[in-house]
């Protein structure tokens, strides 16, 4: 599992817009929403109600947004590490 799916939910959480998503994640839109998707199949469960107009995060959405957020937090952690441990 990569990361940069993980980014791109978390902003779609926060957000509920694919198009402001995106564009956060500095992406097109389909190439966030494939990416969405593909975490969806990666985990074997749908993470968002698509709506005509808005969207929904399903309850395990918001677990696995909820836990994407520290994940994420604790990577961005790792690399001040290294980077620390890099510089003299």
């Amino acid at each position: 599992m990569n990361v940069r799916p993980l980014q791109y939910f978390v902003a779609l959480a926060d957000l509920l817009n694919f198009s402001r998503a995106a564009e956060a994640c500095h992406v097109s839109q389909p190439t966030l929403s494939i990416q969405i998707r593909k975490l969806e199949e990666e985990l074997g469960v749908q993470l968002i109600e698509r709506g005509p107009r808005k969207i929904l995060l399903t309850e395990v959405g918001k677990d696995i947004a909820d836990r994407a957020r520290i994940v994420i937090q604790d990577i961005a952690q790792l690399k001040a590490i290294a980077k620390r441990s890099a510089d003299p």
